[in-house]
């Protein structure tokens, strides 16, 4: 069952991992759509979007990992979320995910000439393009302390610590 309970996470931190993989393939495609920010296997370009895709096995880990390598399937969350924050703030940043949908154009210097596949110019599709990836950065955010979270509170049922003056 996903939301077993022998691996560690409450349910609530699962359903918040499921959410982050559902957002995370929307905001996927929408690179691939946008292209300038898209990689192989859909460009010849092995770029940082390639790289990306790795997220899907670690969250799965996250997700579906016994609990004896529970610390290891969070430090795995942990440096995929840092490094999609850090790809949304400095690679690929929400003014750029922005123009390529409401301009049909790319604010790269080197991709000025690239354009979105549908070949549309929409302020809407950019501010969706903008509040999936946020959505995402959120997601992965809560999902981390959440899981932080479960692993402590797992490690203070195990040490006895429940109910205890100690903690």
């Amino acid at each position: 069952m996903l939301l077993r309970r022998d691996n560690g996470l409450a349910p609530t931190t699962a359903v918040v991992l499921i959410a982050a993989i559902a957002v995370g393939l929307v905001h996927h495609i929408d690179h691939v759509l946008r292209v300038d920010h898209s990689g192989w296997p859909f460009r010849p370009d092995v770029n940082p979007f390639t790289f990306s895709l790795v997220a899907y096995p670690i969250l799965f880990f996250a997700l579906l990992g016994p609990r004896r390598l529970f610390w290891w399937r969070w430090a795995g969350l942990a440096i995929g979320t840092a490094f999609t924050m850090f790809a949304h703030t400095r690679i690929e940043t929400p003014q750029m995910q922005y123009a390529m949908w409401a301009y049909n154009r790319s604010l790269e210097p080197e991709l000025w000439d690239i354009r979105n596949l549908c070949g549309v110019q929409s302020g809407g599709l950019g501010w969706i393009a903008v509040i999936v990836a946020m959505a995402l950065n959120v997601l992965l955010v809560v999902a981390t302390i959440g899981m932080l979270v479960n692993g402590v509170r797992g490690q203070r049922d195990r040490d006895g610590l429940v109910g205890d003056d100690r903690g």
